[in-house]
């Protein structure tokens, strides 16, 4: 696959076309092919009809040796990483449009860093570190300059770009001995070195016993003044927590180390933990962990191929979804569905929602099919709690001018057929149950 990159950093807004070639690697982990892949099919965005799953990609039989699979015109100019925004029902979209901001993406890798336990931030100057690095002792420095977008006469990449960590084994050399003697000198360069997974992400909320007041009754201009201390107080309570938070992890690095140590020391034997194993919300995650974390590549090609096939195609379910924070839900009545039930059994479609519905459970959260059926069939634990989160969570989105949509499965076909709000809210009550806030 042949990724065409238009602008680079430092470009001044004028593009300097760089053309990369990817491909196939064994393992769906590490293949960009199978993730662009996905990305394709769940947008639908390849233009000839049929490809619409994995599998046409993997079994057809070509004439020629090479063959270009085009775009649609619609998805020409939109970019493939793109931002989540809020639609009018309160759910959330990929937009076809707007692109995914840096701020974001360099949320998630700090992120991902912590989560890894890294001595350093994760930021995207130590992927583009990384890749420089990889191939200054493969690729002559035109290469390198090509794919960093340097200009060679300005030494950039000798002042920023070469690694501060000798890769070297600069020892061995004045004293004359054989250079690959051992693979220290590669291991202590590696970034895998400096993380450990079971450093804590944050400080114990038990370790943390801050009171403060609040104020009940005050003039206006008292209370507008408290909520800019109160803004305040978040902002210097999220510094100090995030110092503190690395504080406390590096304090854990060097107690795992001196703990280690002090075994050797008294000669005590600990045997291997075995790895966790991480339980997610949705089954298509826990399925596509399964499979991106089997590195075995000593399968035969039919194998690899059904391997890569069905991690596209769970990458491509599982994008169709939405994981929630996990709610504290009410004790389970007896029209409750038993939790201990797979959820194909339960509900195989969405016909089989009756069309009166519990009146503590949410009319919008009843139709969204990309959350979990659990968390669509949730009951609140008084109708009361049930009305707030309509108002802050759906209907504060809605537009209080136009026509609106029932989202119960048994309504979506008959479409905006309902005049305004107040006729939404009586077609809620009187059809499927559940009273709204008038």
């Amino acid at each position: 696959m042949e990724v065409y990159l238009r602008h680079h950093k430092e470009a001044d807004r004028k593009p300097k076309p760089t053309m990369f070639l990817f491909r196939e690697h064994p393992l769906a982990i590490l293949c960009p092919i199978s993730h662009i892949l996905a990305r394709a099919i769940r947008d639908n965005a390849i233009d000839i009809a049929g490809y619409t799953s994995t599998e046409p990609f993997f079994s057809t039989h070509l004439s020629k040796s090479t063959t270009k699979m085009a775009w649609k015109s619609s998805w020409l100019k939109r970019p493939v990483f793109r931002k989540s925004v809020r639609t009018s029902s309160g759910k959330w979209e990929k937009s076809d449009t707007e692109p995914m901001k840096y701020a974001t993406y360099a949320f998630y890798l700090d992120r991902i860093g912590k989560n890894l336990g890294s001595e350093e931030k994760w930021t995207s100057y130590c992927m583009r570190h990384g890749n420089i690095n990889a191939i200054i002792e493969k690729a002559p420095n035109a290469v390198v300059d090509q794919v960093a977008r340097h200009d060679p006469n300005t030494g950039c990449k000798e002042n920023a770009y070469l690694n501060h960590r000798v890769g070297y084994n600069v020892q061995d050399a004045f004293l004359l001995r054989d250079l690959s003697a051992d693979g220290l000198t590669r291991a202590f360069t590696h970034i895998s070195i400096r993380y450990n997974p079971e450093v804590p992400k944050e400080i114990p909320k038990e370790d943390i016993r801050q009171q403060y007041g609040f104020i009940k009754t005050a003039p206006e201009d008292v209370i507008k003044e408290y909520r800019q201390l109160q803004r305040n107080l978040k902002n210097a309570e999220k510094c100090f927590r995030d110092k503190i938070t690395e504080v406390f992890r590096e304090a854990y690095r060097r107690y795992v180390h001196n703990a280690e140590l002090e075994r050797q020391l008294n000669r005590m034997v600990v045997g291997e933990e075995a790895e966790p194993t991480i339980i997610h919300q949705l089954e298509e995650r826990n399925q596509l962990q399964v499979i991106l974390c089997d590195f075995n590549i000593d399968l035969d090609l039919h194998q690899n191929t059904k391997r890569k096939i069905r991690a596209i195609n769970l990458i491509v379910s599982l994008v169709s979804r939405r994981e929630t924070r996990q709610l504290r839900l009410s004790t389970p009545c007896e029209d409750s569905p038993p939790e201990d039930l797979p959820e194909e059994k339960l509900l195989p479609d969405n016909e089989q929602i009756p069309l009166v519905i519990n009146k503590r459970q949410c009319i919008y959260c009843v139709g969204d099919t990309v959350l979990l059926l659990k968390v669509r069939l949730r009951k609140f634990s008084k109708p009361s709690n049930m009305m707030t989160y309509v108002e802050n969570v759906h209907l504060k989105h809605e537009s209080t001018i136009g026509r609106f949509v029932c989202h119960h499965p048994g309504c979506k076909h008959l479409r905006d057929f309902l005049r305004d709000l107040d006729h939404f809210k009586a077609h809620v009550q009187i059809v499927h149950g559940p009273q709204l806030r008038k």
